[in-house]
């Protein structure tokens, strides 16, 4: 297309047709495509990438020979096509229309197949996240609950933790919380004194004797309980109201419970879903989740 033309197409420098034609390919770092060393036999395994790409250069400096050294317009035509195949099964992994000898007998993990999908990089890996004080079970109804409670199960309550600072207002709730230890709920499971001498496992530390020794500034990683707040989550998060702030009410359960009237903004049902808990770690935290994403804040469709 001579570039008078250009503009009869819509295509305005710098752009140009010539950008959609393939002229070079892109090498990724080796840490993208690892060897594997194999106990089996000597050597290594090369990743697929590497491969293919080793493929490409073999086949890209046998178009070049042909054409230097003035081969055959069929053995040229025919290294051609080869070099699309490759090309093709190096970004996507498949090349359709191709005859049976030209197929290649497995699959391989091409640029597009580590990229897409659900355990792709952008999903499996940049999108998902890992995260502690978390827990998830299935949900059940509970009319008995107001729409901004959730009942979480006693077990779980026992895991999930919050950082509880000692105050004078609070020290003796949290020396018993210290002495009913990690096997009963109220309690605790670690402490972190002020001194920043380590933190100390309850499970198996002398609890009478850190319970005595705690003092305003020292940290208590109690139990959640009723009335802490929590985030309540239900995958796929499509619109912000997926995730909200509710009040804890720990019960002798093993499902997590809240009240019907809030499975709209969920879209959650009770024939086997599974939802999420996430426990702020901090008081500012937990204040903007109570005043920002409380349920009784969002009753209103945003």
């Amino acid at each position: 297309i001579p570039i008078s033309d250009y503009a009869f197409f819509g295509i305005f420098l710098p752009s140009s047709p010539i950008n959609l034609i393939l002229i070079n390919v892109l090498v990724p770092p080796a840490c993208i495509r690892p060897s594997v060393i194999s106990d089996l036999r000597s050597g290594s395994n090369e990743d697929d990438l590497s491969i293919k790409l080793s493929e490409i250069i073999f086949k890209n400096n046998s178009i070049y020979i042909d054409m230097m050294e003035g081969y055959r317009v069929e053995s040229l035509y025919n290294n051609w096509d080869t070099l699309q195949m490759l090309i093709c099964m190096y970004i996507t992994g498949e090349a359709k229309g191709l005859p049976l000898s030209m197929m290649p007998k497995e699959s391989i993990r091409s640029l597009v197949q580590r990229l897409k999908g659900k355990h792709g990089r952008f999903r499996g890996n940049l999108s998902g996240k890992r995260v502690d004080f978390s827990a998830r079970t299935v949900i059940s109804p509970d009319p008995n609950m107001s729409i901004d409670q959730v009942v979480v199960p006693v077990l779980m309550a026992m895991t999930l933790t919050f950082p509880q600072h000692v105050n004078r207002y609070n020290i003796q709730s949290l020396r018993q919380a210290v002495l009913n230890g990690p096997e009963v709920h109220p309690g605790a499971n670690f402490v972190i004194s002020l001194d920043q001498t380590g933190r100390k496992f309850l499970r198996f530390g002398e609890r009478e004797n850190i319970a005595a020794k705690l003092r305003p500034g020292d940290i208590v990683e109690r139990h959640i309980a009723d009335g802490d707040i929590v985030l309540f989550n239900r995958q796929p998060s499509l619109h912000r109201i997926s995730i909200m702030a509710h009040k804890v009410k720990v019960m002798a359960s093993r499902t997590l419970r809240f009240n019907e009237c809030v499975c709209t903004p969920y879209n959650a049902d009770f024939d086997g879903d599974e939802m999420n808990i996430h426990v702020p770690q901090t008081q500012e935290a937990r204040a903007e989740a109570y005043h920002l994403m409380g349920v009784k804040n969002n009753i209103t469709t945003p």
